[in-house]
C-alpha cells in the first residue's frame, strides 16, 4: 500500500500541523494527501535506488525550501541576537526586539523540522526493516537519517527548551508526548550522532561535499560537545576532522563560500533544483537601493581595524543619510549557474571550537594557536590573550566577527554562556530575559494537550 495516511500524518502531528477531528464518541483522520516524493510503502527500501530516495528527499526538502525551513535560522536567529535585523520589513520585528508573543511566531521553526524529523525516522525504520538492502547501503542511509534527526533536535532544543522526543513513527503515542527536558534530548542527538559516526565512512557518498561522511558528522559532534560543555570531546572531535588533512582553511576569504572551498565540510547542493541561489544571498543582498537586512551597528563597529572579514564579508549601503552594512558572505542574488551552496559546516568553526575547548582545559598554548589561524586569515595580528578567562572572552567576540548570520550561532552562543541579557538589552528596549526561549506554538499546543508553553508566555 501506499505511505498511509496513519504514518506520514505523524509529522504533521508532532509539528503541531495535525488535523484531528473529534466527534463524541471516537477521533478521526482527515483525509491528507501523501507527500509529493511518496513511493510504495512496500517498494521504498526494497532496493538502493528507492531507499536512497527516501533519504535524499530530506535533503531537497531543505534545499528547495525557502521561508519555512531549516535556514530560517540563520535570519531569525540573527534578529534575536545582536547580528542583524530588516530595516525595512516590519512584520519580522517582534524578533528583532525579542517580543515574541504566545501564538505562531516560532511555528516557522516548529513544524518544519519536526516534519523532518518524521521523515528520518521512517527512513531509519524502513531501512533497518529492508531485507534486501545491503549492509553498507544500510550504513550509509541509517548514518545520514540519524544526523538528520539529531541536527534538528539541536536546533529545537537551543530555540525552545524541552521538547517532545519523536524518534519513530507511532503516530498516536507522538501526537501526545509531553516535552523532553533539554539533557534527554541532548542524549539522543549525542546517541544519534555516536551511531551515524559508527555507520558512516569519509569518502562524500555524492560530489560536492553535498551529503553526509562521517567527517559532518564529527564536525557537528564537536558543536554538540562544545555546547554541553564536555571540553575534552569537543576538542576530539574537532582534532579529527582538523588532523584529517582533508580540509584547509582558504586563504581568500572572498572563496570561502564557493561550491569547490576547501574549508567546507559539508554544504547543500542546489543543483537539479528550481533555486537560482542560496537563501544567504537571496535574502541579504539588497535587490535596489533600498537595503532588506543589515548589520546590527553593535556588530558592524567592532571589528577590529583591518579586520578582512569586514571588509570582504559585509558591505555599505547608504539609506536615508545613514550608512548601513548587510551580510556578504554569499555574493550571488539570483543567477541561473550558481556558484556557492549553503554551507553547513565548515573548518573554521571547529579551530574555533577547539581553541575554547583547550582554553577551558588549561592549554593556553595550544588555544591560542588555533584562534591565530582564525585571526591571521582575517588579516589580523596573533591574539594578546594570555590566561584561560581572557581567551574566552576573546574566543566569544571571534565568533561573533568570524560566524555571524550562520546558523545561529551568535544567539545560541550568548545564551549558554549566560550573556544574553547583557549583551542585549542596551539595544533592544523591551528586553526580557524569558525570550531566550521561543513560545510553544499554539498550533502544536492545540493539538497536543500535554504540552505547555515557555514561561513568560502564559
Amino acid at each position: 500500500m501506499r505511505l498511509t495516511i496513519k504514518k506520514y500524518n505523524y509529522l504533521l502531528i508532532a509539528g503541531g500541523l495535525f488535523m484531528l477531528l473529534f466527534n463524541t464518541s471516537c477521533k478521526k483522520y482527515v483525509t491528507i494527501p501523501p507527500p509529493v516524493n511518496a513511493v510504495d510503502e512496500a517498494l521504498a527500501f526494497a532496493d538502493s535506488s528507492t531507499a536512497t530516495s527516501v533519504v535524499l528527499g530530506i535533503y531537497s526538502s531543505i534545499a528547495t525550501g525557502n521561508s519555512s525551513n531549516v535556514f530560517n535560522a540563520i535570519k531569525y536567529g540573527a534578529m534575536s541576537a545582536d547580528e542583524g535585523y530588516y530595516l525595512t520589513n516590519a512584520s519580522f520585528d517582534n524578533f528583532k526586539n525579542n517580543t515574541l508573543a504566545a501564538g505562531n511566531d516560532a511555528n516557522v521553526f516548529w513544524g518544519a523540522m519536526y516534519t523532518k524529523i518524521g521523515r528520518a525516522n521512517y527512513a531509519i525504520e524502513g531501512v533497518n526493516a529492508s531485507k534486501t538492502l545491503s549492509t553498507s547501503v544500510k550504513n550509509q542511509l541509517v548514518g545520514e537519517a540519524k544526523f538528520w534527526r539529531a541536527w534538528h533536535y539541536f536546533y529545537l532544543v537551543n530555540y525552545f527548551g524541552d521538547v517532545p522526543l519523536v524518534v519513530n513513527t507511532d503516530a498516536l503515542t507522538n501526537g501526545l508526548l509531553a516535552r523532553a527536558p533539554v539533557a534527554d534530548v541532548y542524549q539522543q542527538i549525542v546517541t544519534d550522532l555516536t551511531d551515524a559516526k559508527a555507520l558512516l565512512t569519509t569518502k562524500y557518498p555524492s560530489v560536492e561535499k553535498a551529503r553526509i561522511n562521517k567527517s559532518a558528522v564529527s564536525a557537528f559532534l564537536a558543536r554538540v560537545y562544545f555546547y554541553q560543555q564536555n571540553w575534552a570531546a569537543a576538542e576530539s572531535e574537532a582534532s579529527e576532522v582538523i588532523n584529517s588533512g582533508t580540509y584547509s582553511l582558504v586563504t581568500n576569504l572572498n572563496n570561502v563560500f564557493l561550491i569547490g572551498s576547501t574549508e567546507t565540510i559539508f554544504q547543500i547542493s542546489l543543483a537539479g533544483t528550481s533555486v537560482p541561489a542560496t537563501v544567504m544571498g537571496a535574502e541579504f543582498i539588497p535587490a535596489s537601493t533600498t537595503p532588506s537586512f543589515v548589520l546590527y551597528d553593535t556588530l558592524a563597529n567592532s571589528f577590529e581595524a583591518n579586520d578582512q572579514r569586514k571588509v570582504n564579508w559585509t558591505k555599505a549601503i547608504t539609506y536615508v543619510g545613514k550608512t548601513y552594512y548587510y551580510p556578504y558572505k554569499y555574493k550571488v542574488r539570483s543567477t541561473t549557474a550558481g556558484t556557492e551552496y549553503p554551507v553547513m559546516l565548515r573548518l573554521a568553526e571547529l579551530y574555533l571550537i577547539r581553541a575554547e575547548a583547550e582554553a577551558n582545559e588549561s592549554k593556553i598554548p595550544q588555544a591560542q594557536a588555533d584562534l591565530n589561524l582564525v585571526r591571521n586569515r582575517a588579516g589580523l595580528p596573533n591574539t594578546t590573550a594570555a590566561t584561560k578567562d581572557d581567551l574566552v572572552k576573546v574566543l566569544e567576540r571571534e565568533r561573533w566577527f568570524e560566524l555571524f548570520t550562520e546558523f545561529s550561532d551568535r544567539w545560541f552562543s550568548l545564551k549558554r554562556k549566560n550573556r544574553a541579557t547583557e549583551a542585549l538589552s542596551p539595544i533592544k528596549p523591551a528586553w526580557k530575559p524569558f525570550q531566550q526561549l521561543y513560545p510553544i506554538p499554539a498550533q502544536a499546543m492545540g493539538a497536543n494537550p500535554n504540552l505547555k508553553d515557555n514561561p513568560g508566555y502564559f
